[in-house]
């Protein structure tokens, strides 16, 4: 037919062809919002987005890609493509340019970045996911980097928990806290630095059993299972965890640590357990339910607000800490007393002279533990003591009314406590101070005469006796470096060779300056002392030295950064977790605290 354009012809007046749809529209509904600007909504997770043609496609398609609710997507929980490269984030950046970044920018301006550059601006932590193979191959790489550095290390390493605290969560007293932990290694370094470096992440915080497990394993994983002197915790381990760690490595394992709010909640268990103070809290919270009633019946009777206070407290009970609960009593005890007087029937009510007398005692134990244990933890008493039980006797007898012998209290619950804490975590502390030249043994030897008097040579004993035994361990594993000296005796004449412990022993100690830096001064001294040198890389890499010198924790959570920690917390899915948590692993990798 005339006029009829030719098909296939390249006439001006062939039909022009159309330009086709973007795919994204199946899966992005585009709209008019009621100002009349385009958007579009994502069909899988309902996120919205400009949708104007003059932003084009391109953040819908970066959207739809690492969409979580997408079955789609590239990346875990999606078909992975690897030939479609056009349809990627971005090109991959080089492995520097990335371990820069993360160095730079916290996780939070990590994921800022990525969705500044590759998303539509708005800050996305699934922008994550298209760095997730380099991100994880980096932490690999600089894992297994740290690890072969670590273990080409001549020390051992302390290990402690830094449990983040950065507000997720609710705990049983409805205190906002923080379930994830790191596991820490502190060392002391060849050149006699502290250093401290993050080993393992968890952002869930496991029971204590499975943390446990979790820390046999880091210890497997970076090769130090048998390169460990210490480890703190926040619990009271089992003697089954303690004999793992035992039987690993070549010299002693020093001990278990544990702080001093996890020591006393480990005493209330036991008292729970047992119901050692059951009856005392009942008639305890029958006199205070009384008091407190009377209070409001009988105008004659006005409590002020200290002692209102305290009432209220008592018959509440249950609260978290028994100690703070026989404290409150003991402090309305007179008030009780002075009630007797003029109200005949709380006569009957009250707790008799003898019960008092229980919970007194009961009291002063729990104080004097937890005394001990805040001076030891805190740095609170520059030398440590050892407390065992005919110690604890010998004070308490003093602060009670009865008999302690009698004390069921004291015969369950003080051993006990005794046995699994004091009488392993002092030893830690005490290789500290003697190691440090200010103090050496004649700052124990003055200090326990003072403290325990005529029982003083008894305790220096076994001080003596345990430092020989680890002395004798370290030496044993060197025997090449190990010095021995020859020493006159009193009267000149050639004696048998001495130990370094010997000649440390007798040399004059360095004059206590606040200001001394003890390990400068075993950096200098380590060629005379080389076993000895040795034992204190090992002794004084958590500063347990007198005084402590600095928060080691706060300073590798400073590192990291806290809101970085939160970052991983708030977005769910194990995925985006395992990315975030690598992420923070090499943030510490990176860093020194």
């Amino acid at each position: 037919m005339e006029g009829d354009p030719i098909v296939g012809g390249s006439s001006s007046s062939a039909i022009k062809k159309g330009r086709r749809p973007s795919g994204v529209w199946k899966e992005m509904r585009k709209y008019k919002d009621t100002d009349g600007n385009d958007k579009a909504e994502c069909k899988h997770c309902k996120k919205m987005f400009d949708g104007s043609s003059k932003k084009g496609t391109t953040h819908l398609k970066n959207h739809l890609e690492r969409c979580p609710a997408n079955p789609k997507r590239k990346g875990p929980g999606g078909p992975h493509d690897g030939d479609d490269q056009d349809q990627s984030l971005s090109a991959s950046i080089k492995t520097k340019e990335l371990a820069n970044l993360i160095k730079e920018k916290s996780v939070s301006g990590l994921i800022r970045h990525f969705s500044s550059t590759e998303g539509d601006g708005e800050w996305d932590p699934w922008v994550l996911y298209s760095r997730k193979d380099e991100i994880l191959q980096l932490y690999q790489e600089e894992k297994e980097k740290l690890c072969q550095f670590l273990n080409n290390l001549s020390c051992r390493f302390t290990l402690q928990f830094a449990y983040c605290d950065s507000g997720m969560g609710v705990d049983e007293q409805c205190l906002v806290v923080d379930d994830s932990c790191f596991l820490v290694a502190y060392y002391i370094d060849d050149s006699w630095e502290r250093q401290s470096k993050i080993i393992s992440f968890w952002p869930d915080r496991p029971d204590v059993k499975g943390l446990i497990e979790d820390v046999k394993q880091s210890c497997l994983d970076w090769k130090i299972d048998r390169n460990k002197c210490s480890v703190r915790l926040p619990f009271i381990p089992t003697d089954d965890a303690e004999g793992w760690f035992s039987q690993q490595g070549s010299l002693p394992f020093a001990s278990f640590i544990c702080d001093a709010d996890s020591f006393m909640q480990y005493i209330e268990n036991i008292l729970d357990s047992g119901n050692y103070a059951k009856d005392l809290i009942l008639s305890i919270q029958r006199c205070a339910l009384y008091v407190y009633k009377k209070s409001i019946s009988d105008k004659l009777i006005q409590l002020d607000s200290a002692v209102e206070k305290a009432i209220s407290i008592l018959y509440h009970f249950p609260c978290r800490h028994l100690f703070g609960y026989l404290e409150t009593a003991v402090a309305v005890k007179e008030v009780f007393s002075a009630l007797e007087q003029f109200d005949s029937k709380f006569w009957s009510i009250n707790l008799t002279k003898q019960k008092w007398d229980e919970v007194t005692a009961t009291f002063e134990h729990l104080k004097f533990l937890k005394d001990v244990a805040d001076g030891f933890f805190l740095g609170e008493c520059g030398i440590p003591i050892i407390v065992d039980l005919p110690y604890a006797h010998k004070i308490l007898t003093d602060r009670c009314n009865h008999q302690i012998e009698d004390c069921l209290f004291c015969e369950k619950v003080m051993k006990e406590a005794i046995d699994r804490f004091f009488s392993k975590c002092y030893w830690v502390r005490v290789i500290a101070v003697i190691l440090d030249p200010r103090f050496k043994m004649d700052g124990m030897r003055l200090h326990y005469k003072e403290f325990y008097g005529s029982d003083a040579d008894r305790y220096l004993e076994k001080v003596n006796k345990d430092l020989k035994h680890v002395y004798d361990e370290y030496a044993a594993t060197d025997s090449s470096n190990s010095k021995s000296y020859e020493m006159p005796d009193a009267m000149g004449r050639p004696s048998l060779p001495k130990s370094e412990l010997d000649l440390y022993m007798k040399e004059l100690k360095v004059p206590a300056v606040q200001q001394f830096d003890i390990l400068a001064w075993w950096r200098g001294n380590a060629p005379f002392y080389p076993t000895l040198a040795r034992m204190a890389r090992d002794y004084l890499a958590l500063a347990l030295e007198v005084p402590f010198a600095y928060d080691p924790v706060e300073g590798v959570l400073d590192a990291v950064g806290r809101n970085d920690i939160k970052s991983c917390l708030h977005f769910g899915g194990e995925g985006l977790r395992e990315i975030i948590s690598a992420l923070l692993c090499l943030r510490g990798f990176f860093s020194s605290a």
